[in-house]
């Protein structure tokens, strides 16, 4: 472990003068709720970044983790100094890599699992991506930012055009997860919800709920359900808390695809989540869901981006945006 943790920090930094420089005494991340960011609750449980931390020589440092509703909220987090790490849809993180310079320039450390969402409806009406109308109500945790709305303008390209992108756009309403379960299991004006697990399950408990779509089914392949990223000067000043917090996310997985019953407790621990840890670990093994930190997709939802104008660079590949750490998984 410590010979790999070495390695990596090796990646980071060529200068052994740098090996003398202070490093934060504090790493605030920024996170969402929902089994999506389940390897961040095992990683806060088993207190993996405060192990590699010692392993490389570093003096623990204090971990806080900030809860967010949106991947917006977490980008004005990060320019703002009050978050150094977000954990969030890949279109947030594309939204400022594209704009971000200088201070503000940020770069993605890796992704953390792919796991299938789904775009579900209370309305009978509702079979397909066509039937919306302006009477329905969509919850995504970001109206154009978040990687569910960014589906949901892929779905209507798709469906209808390059010109009716943004149809989906005046009937999408912005609820962080939890809130938009609670709305649509209320019977509000909120019907459907493009949500993540563990709530897509539980609101399909309910026999007047579909599934309409799925993310799969809209992009044609598999998109990580997010990205780790940072500013290039966090990541400059603190390599070797870079470099731990980048092996902790590689043992979190590692612990989530060997014993995930062991990962379900510590979800449960984290969230405060009353779900039967029975189905939590069933969640964690469903099919088509991958817990690894490769990202996948990114030059996909990168060119889409582009192609609607929501951002005004592409990268040529997607090593491109990340950090020399991740380049040697098989990303996309």
């Amino acid at each position: 472990m410590i010979v790999r943790l070495l390695l990596l920090l090796s990646v980071l930094i060529s200068v052994p003068v740098r090996f003398a420089l202070a490093e934060t005494q504090e790493l605030r991340l920024g996170i969402q709720r929902g089994l999506t960011y389940l390897p961040w609750a095992v990683i806060e449980h088993e207190h993996l970044i405060e192990a590699a931390a010692t392993e490389v020589g570093l003096t623990p440092p204090k971990v806080t983790y900030a809860n967010f509703s949106g991947g917006a909220a977490m980008n004005d987090g990060l320019l703002s100094n009050s978050i150094d790490v977000a954990a969030t849809g890949i279109p947030s993180f594309l939204a400022l890599w594209a704009k971000g310079k200088g201070r503000f320039a940020v770069r993605g450390l890796a992704s953390y699992g792919t796991i299938r969402i789904a775009l579900v409806s209370r309305n009978p009406d509702v079979k397909t991506i066509a039937d919306f109308t302006d009477k329905d109500r969509i919850a995504t945790p970001g109206v154009k930012t978040s990687v569910q709305s960014i589906f949901l303008a892929m779905a209507a390209e798709k469906q209808f055009g390059p010109d009716q992108r943004n149809r989906f756009d005046a009937i999408t309403v912005t609820r962080g997860h939890p809130d938009a379960m609670a709305a649509l299991l209320g019977n509000t004006e909120i019907n459907a919800h493009f949500s993540v697990p563990p709530y897509l399950q539980l609101e399909l408990k309910r026999s007047d709920i579909h599934v309409v779509t799925t993310s799969e089914a809209i992009s044609g392949g598999s998109v990580s359900n997010g990205t780790i990223y940072l500013t290039t000067r966090f990541a400059e000043e603190n390599p070797r808390t870079v470099a731990a917090l980048y092996e902790a996310l590689r043992r979190s997985v590692a612990l989530i695809n060997s014993d995930p019953h062991r990962a379900a407790q510590g979800y449960l621990a984290v969230s405060g989540e009353r779900t039967p840890i029975d189905d939590i670990e069933a969640m964690i093994k469903l099919p088509g869901t991958v817990w690894d930190v490769a990202p996948h997709g990114t030059l996909i939802m990168a060119q889409f981006l582009k192609r609607a104008g929501m951002i005004g660079a592409e990268p040529a590949d997607w090593k491109e945006l990340y950090l020399p750490l991740v380049h040697s998984e098989p990303g996309s």
